[in-house]
């Protein structure tokens, strides 16, 4: 680590200790939010601390190393789009916390050139948090308008209704729930391809036709 960039840090270390909120702190650790330092720093605070700086991947890489919860924040806001690609996918596997994969799927990984292909490679993926992040990714995609091809819906769909047909899976099953229903919402003609993808899972179906009662 550089000079220069070792003053960085601690100057931002400084900032986070002065922002220190304890309520959130001790709330979140009861949530089981075991970081090595959890400040307890909230969200428009982070982004006004990170707005200080310069965008670096060598300050986001190395924030994103710490143990904190508020550097790993830190280190998504301050990732230049120019290392999205590169980096970006590689922190999947290191996410500690869903608090950290939303922040990183709906800055990051929803910003990739090829966001949609690469989600469904994570939904398809049970080893830590690569499903919830992709589900997550999915729902984003959806949100800024940027459609599936035909295989993608098939395999979306093909995931999704296994997930569903589980009767399993928690937050990834919610997650997954939340991209079926964003690509609803957002795809137009997509719905009625939708429909007919889900005639062969059964669970996905029911929850697919009973949400668009509800819309």
């Amino acid at each position: 680590m550089t000079d220069s960039l070792h003053e960085t840090t601690k100057k931002i270390k400084q900032s986070l200790r002065l922002s220190m909120n304890g309520i959130v702190s001790a709330l979140q650790r009861r949530q089981g939010l075991n970081y090595r330092i959890n400040f307890g720093v909230e969200i428009p605070r982070l982004k006004e601390i990170a707005s200080q700086y310069e965008k670096s991947e060598e300050l986001a890489t190395t924030l994103w190393q710490e143990n904190i919860r508020e550097c790993k924040l830190l280190a998504i806001f301050l990732l230049p789009p120019s290392s999205y690609a590169s980096v970006a996918p590689k922190w999947i596997a290191q996410v500690p916390f869903t608090e950290i994969a939303d922040h990183l799927a709906m800055n990051i990984l929803c910003k990739l050139p090829d966001a949609a292909t690469q989600a469904l490679q994570w939904a398809g993926n049970p080893t830590g948090l690569h499903r919830y992040c992709g589900y997550l990714t999915l729902a984003h995609v959806a949100r800024r308008g940027q459609a599936l091809t035909a295989e993608q819906e098939k395999l979306f769909v093909e995931l999704a209704g296994e997930l569903f047909e589980a009767n399993e899976g928690g937050v990834d099953k919610q997650c997954a729930a939340k991209a079926v229903c964003s690509y609803i919402d957002n795809s137009g003609e997509g719905v009625e391809r939708l429909l007919a993808l889900c005639a062969s899972h059964s669970a996905l179906a029911a929850f697919v036709n009973d949400y668009i009662q509800e819309i």
